[in-house]
């Protein structure tokens, strides 16, 4: 359903040119035998002008159509793909500071969430780049999920390990879940998954790299808005994202738009 909301006339594309391809193809068939007719001198051949040119105009509406068929037919794979990694990602689950634990995808429509993931201190250290944004974001809706699912550097585990010898929680702790967290951020559940799904995005990017951390924002509607290596754009989105409350909140024919950053 997805998929035909995204791209509504694409199977009547792909059904129009494969009738052109077929019926185009038929008629390239019949002209050869009118060929050899009209090659051969046949008395009641056409014209070889005429057969040829025939042949020429099936033969190229072969070749047009059967393009934009194969044209449409990859963006269909591509997006049923792209579809089945968004709906993997929302079946994922979180926990918020309520204690609800539930599927990603059940704040479609009230939540822009933003994925942050990476080591532990990388993972701290993009909540701490949102912290003087917060009260902007949360007024467009976003939601920030934290995922330390990579393992630390060398010299991130030292520091850790310092701090843990001097007593203190150290800059790359992630603070617990409070109830002003509630609009602002969620907890991670079997972080085996989120980290799977995070490896199968990386197959399909050769440009993401892990050893910055990565991120993922998506739209009200669960769909991916944009992805990226590093923190994610915290000022950007709080530029450019549609406010879901207070004066400035979205309001009119096309309430509740959101698109791409």
């Amino acid at each position: 359903m997805r998929a035909e909301a995204e791209a509504p006339f694409r199977s009547l594309r792909m059904v129009l040119c494969g009738f052109s391809v077929v019926s185009a193809g038929l008629g390239f068939l019949i002209s050869i035998p009118q060929l050899i007719g009209a090659l051969g001198g046949a008395r009641s051949a056409l014209p070889l002008e005429q057969v040829e040119q025939n042949l020429a105009i099936n033969a190229a509406a072969v070749g047009i159509f059967a393009y934009f068929f194969y044209q449409d037919w990859k963006a269909r794979e591509k997006q049923i793909a792209r579809l089945t990694r968004e709906e993997t990602l929302g079946a994922l689950p979180i926990r918020l500071s309520s204690g609800k634990m539930l599927p990603l995808n059940d704040l479609r429509g009230t939540a822009r969430v933003v994925l942050a993931a990476g080591t532990r201190a990388q993972v701290a250290a993009a909540l701490r780049e949102a912290e003087p944004l917060r009260a902007e974001l949360q007024k467009r809706g976003v939601l920030v999920v934290p995922l330390p699912i990579f393992d630390e550097t060398e010299a991130e585990a030292a520091t850790a390990a310092e701090a843990a010898a001097a007593g203190a929680a150290g800059r790359d702790a992630l603070p617990a879940l409070t109830p002003e967290d509630q609009r602002w951020r969620a907890e991670p559940l079997r972080l085996a998954d989120w980290k799977s799904w995070f490896e199968t995005q990386l197959s399909f990017s050769a440009k993401a790299k892990p050893e910055n951390g990565l991120f993922v924002g998506l739209r009200l509607d669960g769909r991916v808005r944009s992805s990226g290596s590093g923190s994610p754009p915290w000022r950007r989105y709080a530029l450019e994202l549609a406010p879901l409350e207070g004066d400035k909140a979205w309001t009119g024919f096309f309430d509740g738009f959101d698109g791409r950053v």
